[in-house]
């Protein structure tokens, strides 16, 4: 069991391998990583949202699935007091290391690595699934996850706020209301899809570029890593903040997951986010606020390389 699921995260990996090359051997410049993560974000990723959502769920299928979104939201809750008690005992750092350090046990990869990891594991379903409990992970990211990194003392700001109209964001919300309206007027959207060979062929469109999302997303992961500093890894806190966010936090989050919803159909997708190393978007909101970007980089390329083996051994007691 361990072998299947370490040679399906292992393939996951490896798509990263093309990006970091292409880094390191300076093939594109790194700022050009900047570029290539817009195009993900603005346009494959919000397609892979829509076709995913449109062709899986109906509206009450949706509601009745809003677990998902929560159990985002408690995974990086959980990772939020555990770094606020670990802080609190050793106050004495710099404001941005504590912050960067806080920042790092609050948020993990909540997108990209776990849905690479699902669409070999699992249908469209589940995939759909995941783009869904994303709903709750960008809330904390774009409120709670500022108020982290955010170097004025009045945290929060609501400025904040217009990150909640981020592309793939405001794909889900067009999704939600797509099937919302299918839903008054009482026709099924795939019936109507299928009677119409315009609305067909544009679904198939749609569907295929989202499809890029995974590699690309996947090749520009690698890209970032290829950016990050072997030497910054004497940190002891980098070590630290692995520890928790690999085997404390999942645990916890995986005990409560497991409590609170035994027998969701989809429970597998949220103990999967659970097991997630840090975010590598942490890298790029770091930059924009001025983070410890020693502590930022260093927890996202040791995080990402134990995951490589902690993540098909809590996948093999977990998932059923």
């Amino acid at each position: 069991m361990f072998g299947t699921l370490f040679i399906n995260v292992f393939t996951v990996f490896l798509m990263m391998i093309p990006g970091y090359l292409i880094i390191k051997k300076k093939v594109i410049e790194a700022s050009a990583l900047k570029d290539f993560s817009q195009v993900i974000i603005k346009i494959l990723y919000p397609c892979l949202i829509f076709s995913s959502i449109t062709k899986n769920f109906t509206i009450a299928s949706v509601i009745n699935s809003w677990q998902l979104p929560v159990s985002v939201l408690l995974i990086f809750v959980i990772g939020y007091f555990i770094g606020l008690a670990y802080n609190g005992f050793f106050s004495g750092k710099d404001i941005q290391h504590r912050k960067s350090v806080l920042y790092q046990f609050t948020i993990n990869n909540f997108s990209f690595l776990p849905l690479a990891i699902i669409a070999k594991l699992y249908n469209d379903q589940y995939v759909a699934a995941l783009i869904l409990s994303t709903l709750g992970a960008e809330v904390v990211v774009w409120t709670v996850g500022m108020s982290i990194l955010n170097s004025e003392k009045k945290g929060f700001k609501k400025s904040n706020l217009k990150h909640l109209l981020s592309p793939p964001l405001v794909s889900i919300y067009f999704s939600l209301i797509v099937l919302l309206f299918f839903h008054f007027i009482n026709v099924p959207l795939q019936s109507m899809v299928e009677k119409h060979i315009f609305l067909s062929y544009t679904q198939k469109t749609i569907y295929q570029l989202g499809q890029a999302t995974i590699p690309l997303s996947m090749i520009m992961v690698g890209g970032r890593m290829g950016k990050i500093q072997i030497n910054d890894l004497k940190i002891a806190d980098i070590w630290i903040v692995t520890l928790f966010r690999l085997i404390i936090i999942p645990f916890i989050a995986v005990l409560a997951l497991k409590a609170l919803f035994p027998n969701h159909p989809f429970v597998n997708v949220m103990l999967i986010v659970a097991v997630m190393p840090n975010s590598i978007a942490s890298l790029v909101v770091g930059e924009l606020y001025n983070a410890d970007q020693k502590i930022m980089s260093g927890t996202v390329l040791v995080t990402h390389i134990i995951s490589l083996f902690t993540i098909p051994l809590w996948l093999m007691f977990l998932l059923k």
